[in-house]
């Protein structure tokens, strides 16, 4: 206001001056009413117009500022979108989990047989190895017959099991080559059917992490891989003589790793959301029909080599546990508070991975009805015995407790240690298997817990 009463008296007081002393005016001959329009109107009518422009120009500057501050509203909830979308397409990736359909193990119990093997569900195959049937000598040669059982089993029940990809845990004391080809030879040995033998893969399983992690890695090599079989085998009893004198380095490795022991493990995993597979009229579809001729709707994809009469069986089997991907670290020390803090974070993302803790991008997204860590029923891991684990099962005690998760770590656990021994190559195979078959007979998940003397890594098997 004070700026426009200063803008009309110094626009009047030039005016004035203009008016009297530049502009010639006949003032005898003007009215009195036009002398005082001639004085009041051209002021107030540039006053006015002063002040129109200036209404006008603030109006355009605030609504470019509004427009700007609108642009920078909409960047950056575009920004915020695009972290979320991200943020989301990381957890879907996080949450993929390997479902196992079928296992078969052969292994040699340290002590008495565990009371749930006579609840073993459907789908899952457990047979204890006797002592007295281990020959000293080579791993490949002593555990042959056991390998092949457990082969014609798989082929027998599930032909088409024969066409996925073998893929096999390096024995460090066998020729690569020389095992590759026994196992070649075992796989035709197994199969027992009058019909031709599908051709596949047999190779070492690469990559890092646990089973279940480098077997996710294998699959997403090759999308049109529709699963996988696992053989995994070693017997460190078979070169141990019991009446040998140990020295204190051995027993000490004894009671971290457990007694020599044997297994033979087997496990069938199809990769999940598999096409449906051929119906019985598109398997006896000529198969030298010309490509022109057929239906392309009744093709099924995503189940490569597997015969189309052998796919509906694969697919019929039940899922016994969805394995998720793991949270592993460097364990850097080995105190049970460090242990403990170490481990917190290793537990918090295999429940994420597993669905079984939320994990929102923001407040307002979060659902706390997706928090269903106190379902974990089961604890399989190869901590050792109390003297040398102690302090892992505290650690993982504490963990557990902190997601209210009431499972007691000996009394409601798989200690590989104690009950199995150490069974070499074979240990991570045999604990996926234990983590299966518990999640699988109690219908809820199971922790599985691997530790290596600087590392440790905990994933879930949960339900389908």
């Amino acid at each position: 206001m004070l700026k426009l009463l200063t803008l009309l008296g110094l626009s009047t007081l030039l005016w004035w001056s203009a008016l009297w002393l530049l502009i010639p005016v006949p003032w005898q001959q003007l009215s009195p009413t036009v002398m005082l329009l001639l004085h009041l109107l051209p002021p107030i009518l540039f006053t006015a117009l002063v002040q129109l422009w200036r209404s006008r120009q603030a109006r355009r500057e605030q609504a470019a500022a509004q427009a700007q501050a609108d642009a920078e509203v909409a960047e950056q909830q575009s920004r915020r979108d695009e972290a979320r979308a991200r943020h989301q397409a990381e957890l879907r990736s996080r949450q993929q989990a390997l479902p196992c359909r079928w296992l078969w193990v052969q292994a040699l119990p340290q002590r008495d047989e565990p009371a749930w093997l006579a609840e073993l569900p459907a789908g899952c195959a457990w047979e204890m190895l006797m002592a007295d049937e281990l020959e000293a000598g080579e791993t490949l040669d002593c555990l042959q017959d056991a390998a092949q059982a457990g082969l014609q089993a798989l082929y027998e029940e599930l032909p088409g099991a024969a066409a996925l990809p073998l893929l096999l845990e390096v024995l460090p004391q066998q020729s690569g080559i020389e095992q590759l080809a026994r196992i070649r030879q075992w796989q035709q040995q197994a199969w027992q059917s009058d019909a031709p033998q599908p051709t596949s893969d047999c190779r070492f399983l690469p990559g890092s992490g646990t089973l279940a992690d480098r077997v996710q890695q294998f699959l997403a090599q090759d999308p049109e891989l529709p699963g996988a079989v696992l053989l995994a085998l070693d017997a460190p009893r078979a070169g141990w003589e019991p009446d040998e004198d140990s020295d204190a380095a051995t027993r000490q490795q004894w009671r971290e790793q457990g007694m020599p022991g044997a297994a033979v493990v087997v496990l069938l995993f199809l990769r999940d959301g598999l096409s449906a597979p051929a119906s019985d009229a598109q398997a006896a579809t000529d198969p030298y029909q010309p490509y022109w001729e057929r239906d392309p709707a009744a093709a099924s994809a995503g189940w490569g080599r597997v015969p189309a009469g052998a796919q509906q069986g694969l697919a019929a089997l039940p899922v016994l546990a969805c394995l998720a991907q793991s949270g592993q670290g460097e364990l850097r020390q080995q105190g049970t508070l460090q242990l403990t803090r170490q481990l917190q974070p290793l537990l918090d993302n295999a429940l994420v991975n597993a669905a079984l803790l939320d994990f929102p991008f923001s407040a307002e997204d979060a659902e706390p009805q997706r928090n269903q860590a106190d379902s974990v029923a089961w604890l399989v891991h190869n901590g050792g015995d109390v003297d040398v684990g102690g302090t892992r099962l505290a650690a993982i005690g504490s963990n557990l407790t902190r997601h209210q998760i009431a499972l007691h770590p000996v009394d409601e656990g798989s200690n590989l240690v104690r009950e199995w021994g150490d069974v070499g190559a074979a240990a991570p195979a045999l604990l996926t298997a234990l983590a299966v078959t518990h999640c699988a007979r109690l219908a809820a998940p199971a922790v599985l817990a691997q530790f290596q003397p600087d590392h440790a890594a905990l994933s879930l098997a949960r339900p389908a």
